[in-house]
């Protein structure tokens, strides 16, 4: 996907790009697991300056829109985040079967790319539109502090939504929100050899408030807050383990600088 991704992004800055928006990320992750009788079991939290990250999103406007729409385009993003969270959980020795609770630091990396079309209804003093799009999520999940190895979360997804965006003056502000469902989850966990599980049904939602301010006719710049949901099922059983339901509640604060063609 991330091969993909960057082949559209050469593909297209040969067309010429109609905006180009870079940013520097902040996220505060919030990630808990439970057991299937709803009992807590670990989390991951972080607050804004813990996990840092630089985002690129490109649009180029392709024609006249369908079904109502003034303007058709394709954007591309990549997302890349990384840092620490807090793991609060517990451990057990293999003799036993008492847990000891148990507090560390997890490293971790989430990259997403995203591939999105959109149709939107320009105005004067506001614009509407809806968009679907195509990504892949990708979270490395460092448990080494604690367990000595590895969780890789993975999967493709497609999402549909609405958006808005209304104007006044050199301001803008708007909203869009968006449905979110995943392609055949994975799980590899670099432990016994390695294992692999499937997920079990992934599904979410976003929301995000973009706020901005043109400096002139080219360039402007943005401030945006994001809440992911992602809701996880149990997984299948591998080797006597499995993964439990999950369910992250991440935020994420964007500052940056637009161009404009």
């Amino acid at each position: 996907m991330i091969r993909v991704l960057f082949f559209l992004l050469a593909f297209l800055s040969v067309l010429g790009a109609d905006s180009l928006k870079i940013a520097t990320t902040f996220l505060s992750m919030d990630y808990e697991e439970t057991s299937k009788t709803g009992k807590f079991l670990d989390s991951e939290k972080s607050s804004l300056n813990d996990i840092l990250g630089i985002k690129i999103d490109y649009e180029k406007v392709l024609g006249g829109g369908y079904g109502g729409a003034n303007e058709s385009s394709l954007g591309l993003s990549l997302d890349y985040s990384r840092g620490d969270s807090a793991y609060n959980g517990f451990l057990q020795f293999a003799s036993s079967s008492i847990l000891i609770p148990f507090k560390s630091t997890t490293k971790n990396t989430i990259i997403e790319p995203k591939i999105r079309w959109n149709e939107t209804k320009r105005g004067n003093s506001y614009d509407v539109g809806v968009f679907t799009s195509i990504g892949y999520r990708y979270w490395e999940r460092n448990l080494g502090s604690q367990y000595g190895y590895k969780e890789e979360y993975s999967w493709f997804y497609g999402d549909i939504g609405l958006k808005a965006m209304f104007h006044e003056v050199n301001w803008h502000i708007g909203f869009e929100v968006a449905y979110q469902m995943a392609y055949k989850p994975k799980l590899h966990a670099q432990t016994s050899g390695g294992l692999d599980f499937d997920l079990g049904n992934t599904s979410g939602y976003y929301y995000e408030i973009p706020l901005s301010y043109d400096i002139n006719k080219n360039y402007s710049i943005e401030v945006s807050y994001k809440v992911n949901h992602w809701d996880i099922e149990a997984s299948n059983t591998v080797g006597g383990y499995y993964e439990p339901k999950s369910a992250t509640d991440n935020q994420k604060i964007s500052i940056g600088f637009v161009i404009k063609w």
